[in-house]
């Protein structure tokens, strides 16, 4: 669905991401990961078209993700970015609606089909509590299931989320996380930045390693992530646990 072609980018003088060239199936759960200034968002921005490659071409089933504006792309892909300011003190309904704007004609108004939609996935984030909440009054961690909760409504086939888990407490990042792979299995692809390379492992089906602007390693995060990768990459030492249920986890090795 997600083409990559010999895809890199420049900042001027500055930071450089190499060539990429990967294929994101449909109905995958892919994961971008690297120590900071790896090239992760870069890479993130190139996938959601934010950013036109230098050269090389970013398509998404045969379309250049650049060329289309704003309202084709909200149709297409949905998106949590890693900060998002709203400028007005909406409340938490009004903004999660905002996510059926790309299928609404001009002062057309919320249909019967909207309001479903709006309050089905309120209702499955645990939002009801705050429905009539004003954004500013939320904790970092609330504002950020509202967002995926706008992103949801929009009804896209592809969810892009740049660390999705900041500011969530442990409970809410399983949900987040299960959600996200419910939306995997009912056909959607998902392509998210994460920090925690066990939830890489655990949820991801596909991930990027990059370090210093270059993709070192991708494939099954579990069979590239090991102990000695994360020492070279990210310079910590790692020791390997086995969960109850036999599946592969990181912790500090002792110090």
């Amino acid at each position: 669905m997600i083409h990559l072609k010999n895809a890199e980018f420049r900042y001027g003088q500055g930071f450089h991401l190499k060539p990429v060239s990967i294929r994101i199936k449909k109905a995958t759960f892919t994961v971008l990961t690297g120590p900071n200034g790896s090239g992760k968002s870069t890479l993130f921005s190139l996938i959601n078209g934010i950013v036109k490659p230098t050269s090389g071409s970013v398509t998404l089933d045969g379309v250049e993700v650049s060329t289309l504006n704003d309202r084709e792309r909200a149709r297409f892909m949905g998106m949590v970015p890693q900060r998002n300011a709203i400028n007005f003190d909406y409340t938490v309904d009004e903004l999660v609606a905002m996510g059926r704007y790309p299928y609404q004609k001009l002062f057309s108004g919320e249909s019967e089909n909207d309001r479903k939609i709006i309050d089905e996935v309120i209702e499955r984030l645990d939002l009801e509590y705050y429905r009539n909440r004003r954004i500013g009054s939320l904790s970092g961690g609330e504002y950020q299931r509202v967002l995926l909760a706008r992103v949801l409504v929009q009804q896209t086939d592809v969810l892009l989320l740049d660390e999705p888990g900041n500011h969530l407490d442990l409970k809410h990042q399983t949900m987040l996380l299960n959600l996200l792979s419910e939306e995997v299995k009912g056909g959607k692809t998902v392509v998210a930045v994460l920090h925690d390379l066990n939830q890489a492992i655990h949820f991801a089906d596909y991930g990027l390693l990059l370090d210093d602007g270059n993709c070192i390693a991708s494939g099954l995060p579990r069979e590239f992530l090991t102990k000695e990768m994360i020492k070279n990459v990210f310079d910590v030492d790692m020791k390997e646990y086995r969960s109850a249920a036999g599946g592969l986890m990181f912790g500090l090795a002792e110090l």
